[in-house]
């Protein structure tokens, strides 16, 4: 079993207010942050956070993707294992990608939609975070 969860909420935000906020969100994008110049626009964020329950650093990818004036944000949240017999993480990854997507919240002044959260995310249940288009 792996230890991850993907979030996928909505904000009614323009796509650069968004990226803004998450860029001063350091366990967001304390790694790396990327603009791609596609269209629709998305960026990438990479961060980590040590969680004391897991007793390990989790790593975060962030995909913030231009949807007209809203913007859809997806998060998937990993780590937390240490060895072989560790089965769970207390929550930690769930719980790191509501602070990110809360923090976001908070920075924007705005309410979230979350269109998806999935606990447990592995590569068989990726495809329900795959071509969400909401307008």
């Amino acid at each position: 079993m792996v230890l991850a969860h993907g979030l996928v909420v909505k904000f009614q935000e323009y796509f650069d207010k968004v990226v803004k906020a998450l860029e001063n969100i350091d366990i967001a994008s304390n790694v790396y942050i990327e603009i791609l110049a596609t269209s629709p626009r998305i960026a990438l964020a990479i961060g980590e956070k040590y969680f004391f329950r897991a007793e390990n650093y989790l790593a975060t990818t962030t995909l913030l993707i231009e949807n007209g004036d809203t913007t859809i944000v997806k998060i998937i949240t990993a780590g937390g294992r240490r060895g072989l017999l560790d089965l769970f993480d207390w929550g930690s990854t769930r719980d790191y990608a509501y602070i990110i997507v809360d923090e976001l919240s908070k920075a924007l002044g705005k309410k979230y939609e979350v269109v998806m959260n999935i606990d447990y995310l592995d590569k068989s249940k990726s495809s329900l975070m795959h071509n969400i288009n909401i307008r």
